[in-house]
């Protein structure tokens, strides 16, 4: 079982879906994008090489446990032709139906997911402005728990994986940029238009994995407590958020199409 770290104030989320996407703002999944365009898509992890199926399944896993009630639509990409709001899970393949119900049971067993499934904002969005370049910056988070006084706010983003140990978990988080996003994704807090984290003194990230075959174990990595992991993964953010900036300076500041996506 995990162990318990943190207890919710919530906040409103004022934009989502396709309304996130639009947004013309810089996200860490451009910076992976601008990443595997100047190495190359085959010298780094690369999503655009997992099958469409782990994708959709991906994408449900996320929906049904962070955003239940749009689970007909997320239901929908596996069944196109079915455009009812409301598909039952009878409707998947057998295999991914079992699947996708044992890790939604694993994960609501566990005493510190189910509080904070409960207590955190889910799918949070947040913008931001990175201090040393001027960049506008957008983020999508998982789950936020921000302490009653707002003196501390947790991070979980929750990972399926192929790790069968923790140590495997553990070492996935480099080799996917993990220390990347964290630090993308706590500093989005710190620097967020409106300064709504502006009194937060403490600021944790969490991950949480889940292996997608039996036995289904949970793993946690405090990416806080690893020594070095944040600074790391801030240098390697603000080296591609000024790559970005040098790109557009000599476009003439006209952002790249997948800018515009998630």
């Amino acid at each position: 079982m995990v162990s318990q770290l943190l207890t919710s104030s919530r906040q409103p989320i004022y934009t989502t879906g396709d309304d996130y996407r639009a947004l013309s703002r810089v996200s860490n999944s451009d910076l992976t994008r601008l990443k595997e365009e100047h190495l190359g898509y085959w010298s780094v992890p690369s999503a655009r090489f997992i099958p469409e199926k782990t994708k959709a399944f991906g994408r449900a896993f996320h929906q049904h446990l962070l955003e239940p009630e749009t689970v007909g639509t997320v239901l929908s990409q596996f069944l196109p032709d079915m455009m009812e709001p409301t598909i039952n899970t009878d409707a998947l393949a057998p295999a991914q139906t079992k699947q996708l119900a044992t890790l939604m049971r694993t994960i609501r067993q566990d005493a510190f997911c189910r509080r904070y499934l409960r207590l955190s904002e889910r799918e949070r969005i947040v913008l931001s402005t990175e201090p040393t370049t001027g960049i506008a910056c957008k983020a999508r988070l998982d789950m936020v728990y921000t302490s009653p006084k707002r003196r501390n706010t947790m991070v979980i983003d929750l990972k399926t994986t192929s790790a069968r140990t923790q140590a495997q978990f553990l070492e996935s988080c480099y080799t996917y940029d993990y220390d990347r996003q964290a630090a993308f994704y706590i500093d989005s807090l710190r620097n967020a238009d409106g300064r709504e984290w502006g009194t937060t003194k403490q600021f944790r990230f969490v991950f949480i994995g889940i292996m997608k075959q039996s036995p289904h174990r949970l793993f946690a990595v405090d990416a806080t407590s690893i020594p070095g992991f944040i600074d790391y993964g801030r240098k390697k953010y603000r080296f591609w958020l000024r790559k970005w900036h040098d790109e557009q300076t000599t476009d003439q500041l006209v952002a790249p199409a997948w800018s515009m996506s998630a």
